[in-house]
């Protein structure tokens, strides 16, 4: 399932409640003025960035000190598109049922996919087209059944508890990453109120994409001293003609993830810090953006 419902939370939150979740307390985000989590460093460095391999930080060297442009490869512009769409989707979707407030699945589909029509011809989709249409059919079903569901409770539910059970989760939600080292305003790509954490992939799994989403729970907490235990990363194995497959893969936010972000981190920082080229590493990341600059254009 690409797109949450409520029905989603509650069976995210069911296994998360049957998974132990011990951390230490000098590694929760509230500690960040203390070490282990204190950063050395007065630099800042992109929390996306760590879910890249790059074991000599060069990619923070070409990104914050050379000031390299991107060459990012087919991969990442698909994981652009369907990460867009996700986010498109669900703020059209609050959108329709706030203004439109329709009183039946089958107007908020209609609804939906006239929306579709205009959101598809932006720039980000162009050559995407068939992924774009896969993903919207899919927010429009999800949302347009799950509406059904709740409109079914009773006659009389308030339209915002209506809003929620059917579309849960604030897309893009800033988060301030300064005191852990990271930019002023990292993105979670989606939160569930209060402290559930969503990245989305379409890149191949990778330690570094918890080590990245532990950067965002440590900032999270650091921000609303809001314990985050566990986080959810969505992979999806999209294919250009918009077939996919989703992939749930529930994060434990523990200390050796917390610490190995804080190692990860310290590099980055590091390398920035001195300003001086760190060289290749001992293998490059096939989705890194810098890949085409560091290898040449093949």
């Amino acid at each position: 399932m690409v797109f949450f419902t409520f029905d989603d939370v509650v069976r995210v939150l069911q296994v998360f409640q049957e998974t132990p979740s011990a951390v230490s307390e000098e590694l929760r985000g509230w500690r960040w003025r203390e070490p282990p989590l204190l950063s050395p460093y007065r630099v800042r460095v992109n929390a996306s960035d760590l879910s890249f391999g790059c074991d000599s930080g060069r990619l923070a060297y070409l990104r914050h000190v050379a000031r390299a442009g991107e060459k990012p490869g087919e991969e990442l512009f698909l994981g652009l598109a369907v990460h867009n769409v996700i986010v498109e989707a669900s703020t059209v979707a609050k959108g329709v049922l706030y203004h439109r407030r329709p009183d039946s699945g089958r107007i908020f589909y209609e609804l939906m996919m006239e929306m579709g029509e205009v959101v598809r011809g932006r720039r980000v989709f162009r050559g995407f087209e068939k992924v774009f249409d896969s993903l919207w059919s899919s927010a429009c079903l999800t949302y347009s059944s799950c509406l059904d569901r709740v409109l079914s409770l009773s006659r009389h539910l308030g339209w915002d508890g209506v809003v929620y059970r059917v579309v849960p989760w604030v897309c893009e939600f800033p988060v301030d990453g300064r005191p852990l080292g990271l930019n002023r305003a990292i993105r979670v790509d989606a939160l569930i109120p209060p402290s559930i954490l969503v990245e989305f992939k379409t890149r191949r799994p990778s330690r570094l994409h918890e080590v990245a989403l532990a950067g965002y729970a440590l900032s999270f907490e650091a921000q609303f001293r809001v314990p985050v235990n566990h986080a959810l990363l969505l992979y999806l194995d999209v294919k250009r003609d918009g077939s996919y497959k989703v992939f749930e893969n529930f994060v434990h936010v523990d200390d050796e993830l917390r610490l190995e972000f804080v190692e990860r981190r310290d590099l980055y920082c590091r390398v920035v810090a001195e300003k001086v080229d760190p060289g290749l590493p001992t293998e490059c990341d096939r989705y890194c953006p810098y890949l085409k600059i560091c290898h040449g254009e093949k």
